[in-house]
């Protein structure tokens, strides 16, 4: 009896990164309802642990749930890139400014080795990779923060963030564009770990901040036009504060 909890919230667990996995890569288009039964079959898992998955990526705002209806893949809306961009870039500032203080020497290496396989992913064009281990490389920051609140918090954030950095890529773009964002983005997470080896958080801060306004600017490219409108109140009220 007492292992069939723990089963329980395995296969729960499996569910939802499966779930979730479709939901970023856009297997599941936004605005699309889900299939459970379809569900069942090709994860080969249970109902109940499939709609506990369900719920827990409602609460994530990855799913929406009409009554009598089912689920939804939530839609990407301006007003939910404004939030997000809005609570998302205050956290990972916040973040960045503790791990400066308490980051260990075993996370800094993982960081650097995160990074490292980043910059390959991004050489192969492996998006899918590279959409999972820029998450990993904000992870190990987060939990340097040694803040579980914070973690949490900025830990749904990403997962909304993981979807829409997926879809850039999803979409055409200009090569040389493209590559110049993607070989800022290396730098700046080759100089995050220079930052935190040498204790300068001020610095840090500094670096993330510039990451989250390019990663705004690209979202911004693939929406619609009137969501540039966005660019100046996040510079002005979220990008130019310091810590």
């Amino acid at each position: 009896m007492a292992q069939k909890p723990k089963n329980k919230q395995r296969l729960g667990d499996k569910a939802y990164d499966l779930i979730r996995e479709r939901i970023v890569t856009l297997q599941l288009l936004p605005g699309e309802q889900i299939d459970e039964a379809l569900l069942e079959k090709s994860l080969s898992i249970g109902r109940t642990p499939i709609r506990e998955a369900l719920q827990r990526l409602t609460a994530e705002k990855l799913l929406d749930s009409v009554p009598g209806r089912g689920f939804y893949v939530r839609a990407v809306s301006i007003d939910d890139v404004k939030s997000l961009f809005e609570a998302l870039t205050t956290l990972e500032r916040f973040a960045v400014h503790l791990a400066a203080q308490r980051i260990l020497k075993e996370q800094i290496k993982r960081l650097s080795d995160v990074s490292d396989r980043h910059k390959a992913a991004m050489d192969r064009q492996d998006f899918l990779k590279v959409t999972v281990l820029n998450s990993e490389f904000h992870h190990i920051i987060h939990e340097a923060t040694h803040n579980t609140f914070l973690q949490n918090a900025l830990k749904s954030f990403h997962h909304q963030a993981e979807r829409l950095a997926y879809l850039t890529y999803t979409k055409e773009a200009h090569p040389k564009g493209m590559e110049v964002f993607n070989q800022k983005a290396i730098q700046d997470h080759e100089n995050i770990v220079q930052c935190f080896a040498s204790g300068d958080g001020e610095k840090a801060v500094e670096v993330m901040t510039a990451h989250f306004l390019r990663f705004f600017l690209r979202i911004c490219h693939y929406m619609e036009p009137r969501v540039y409108k966005l660019e100046s109140f996040l510079e002005r009220d979220l990008f130019m504060k310091s810590v």
